[in-house]
């Protein structure tokens, strides 16, 4: 996606969006309403980056002896509220936006997306008379829908070699995707022909299929052009095929996994592949393969979020199906059984991986059949493509959320924190909550896109604490319990992007909001 920087008058805030975003606090912020409903707000600047339109599963507690109720969901106050779809622990399902009671443990496994025209999500359940009930905010689940862990598949050389002259990849996919299993291909674009987007397209049409970044030419590091490996074969997988959602916002395609030729990875590229977008990196090596395979908890473990690199630290396959020449791959039934088992068990992420040049021979034989065969269709397992796994696991790693005054936790505040408005877009005020860890002088102003002040909210000492202010485009703001510094003599504001910033001692930050008449 296209960086973007933002210049402010009479202050100069540079701000590219996928090298901040990382230092935001607060990726996600929670609101309880007066009704007993919750608002759910993603940082704007991060929304706008990577869409988040795959459900997060919120853990909601409900009502000691609840049951028959009922969740509701909507993106703004104007619009009408939309029954989410209840599913129970029996049904096979996965990346869908539904809810989850367990009533015997008092708690609502909610799984919902944001939308591209919102960075507000707002719910509210309702008992079997159409009663709201007071929900908790618990967090945000390991993995989707609460299962107890997850397997993902990934796939090397997408090219006209393995896809039009040699015609190995569109059955190998077929063969995945009728066990409902999702495969993250890694496209090396400079080796592809009209014909091979052709049919990569037809592929992502029908599900399942992630298109990775296997760069341009598949050299080894130190690449002679990494911009041109890096940035040049994301672009030319944006330029060929229309990726659908949720890879999808409105109208720009999103390339979120890199998989590393040979697994070749070095400081220049771990420097770039944030830079551009990517959030996830698939290294590869040669894995042991001495039975009884030894596994050590941790190894196919999420990494966690590189703030100075802007992109989750690389991360390697479990397993490698067949027997490719160099060696490293598995054809043992039993073997890859009971590996899955192990990782299963200790609640980890199965990522098997494949060459297409290495498993078609084996497309009928027993070990590739029955391995997927007793991998899938399971309840208790997240399937989803690799991109996915890691854009979930972007919020929910932020799982120590602020929740606004209303329900905060008494005692003062252990840091400065502006959180996104709510809602965004908004029509005609929108809510702006902020915290104080001292005491401090505070200014919190509204600018145009031009850096024109258009609003002062606050401008005075405040004393630690959590405060809510309800920024009005129709004139002024009311701060909680004061006046309005402008006196209500403001005008009306236009629609367009707004940006509002929080001065508070030596803390400063910004964030954009928009408001749609």
């Amino acid at each position: 996606m296209k960086k973007i920087t933002f210049t402010f008058t009479p202050f100069l805030i540079i701000l590219p969006a996928t090298l901040c975003l990382a230092q935001q606090n607060a990726k996600l912020n929670i609101h309880y309403s007066q009704s007993g409903g919750l608002a759910i707000v993603v940082d704007h600047m991060l929304h706008e980056e990577y869409g988040f339109e795959y459900p997060m599963t919120y853990e909601i507690g409900i009502p000691n002896g609840s049951n028959n109720l009922s969740v509701y969901r909507r993106y703004s106050t104007s619009e009408s509220w939309s029954e989410m779809q209840t599913k129970t622990s029996l049904d096979f399902f996965n990346g869908v936006q539904a809810v989850r009671f367990d009533y015997a443990n008092n708690m609502a496994y909610v799984s919902a997306a944001f939308s591209t025209s919102s960075d507000s999500l707002f719910m509210e359940i309702v008992d079997g008379s159409g009663n709201s009930i007071v929900p908790t905010f618990e967090g945000i689940s390991k993995y989707y829908d609460n299962r107890q862990a997850a397997v993902t598949v990934s796939a090397d050389d997408w090219s006209d070699w393995t896809v039009t002259q040699d015609d190995w990849f569109r059955p190998l996919l077929h063969l995945f995707r009728s066990d409902s299993l999702y495969v993250t291909v890694g496209v090396i674009t400079h080796s592809c022909t009209s014909s091979t987007w052709r049919i990569l397209q037809s592929e992502l049409d029908s599900g399942y299929v992630e298109a990775a970044s296997h760069s341009r030419t598949h050299s080894a590091t130190p690449y002679a052009d990494p911009v041109g490996e890096i940035e040049g074969s994301k672009q030319e997988i944006l330029s060929h095929v229309i990726l659908p959602a949720p890879y999808n916002i409105n109208g720009t395609g999103l390339v979120y996994t890199w998989i590393a030729p040979y697994g070749d990875y070095d400081s220049t590229v771990d420097s770039l592949l944030g830079v551009y977008g990517y959030i996830d990196a698939r290294l590869y090596a040669n894995l042991d393969t001495t039975a009884p395979r030894e596994y050590i908890y941790g190894d196919s473990t999420l990494t966690s979020w590189n703030v100075g690199r802007n992109h989750f630290d690389p991360f390697f396959p479990t397993v490698e199906l067949g027997a490719p020449s160099w060696g490293g791959g598995d054809t043992s039934l039993t073997s890859l059984n009971n590996l899955f088992d192990t990782i299963v068990a200790k609640g980890d992420v199965y990522l098997l991986m494949w060459h297409p040049q290495v498993i078609y021979s084996d497309i009928d034989s027993s070990y590739l059949v029955d391995h997927l065969s007793h991998i899938s269709g399971r309840t208790n397992v997240w399937y989803a493509n690799l991109g996915m796994i890691y854009l979930y696991h972007m919020l929910q790693e932020s799982n120590n959320l602020p929740v606004d005054e209303v329900t905060a936790a008494k005692g003062t505040p252990n840091m400065y924190s502006l959180s996104q408005n709510y809602p965004n877009p908004f029509n005609p005020s929108t809510v702006i909550n902020y915290q104080l860890s001292a005491r401090s002088f505070v200014t919190l102003k509204v600018y145009d896109v031009l850096g024109r002040e258009v609003r002062t909210l606050v401008d005075k000492v405040e004393q630690p604490g959590s405060y809510s202010v309800t920024f009005s485009a129709e004139g002024g703001a009311m701060p909680t319990g004061q006046a309005d510094p402008s006196g209500g003599n403001a005008s009306a504001l236009p629609s367009g992007v707004y940006f509002y910033r929080l001065q508070a001692g030596s803390f400063s930050q910004v964030k954009k909001s928009m408001l749609l008449r």
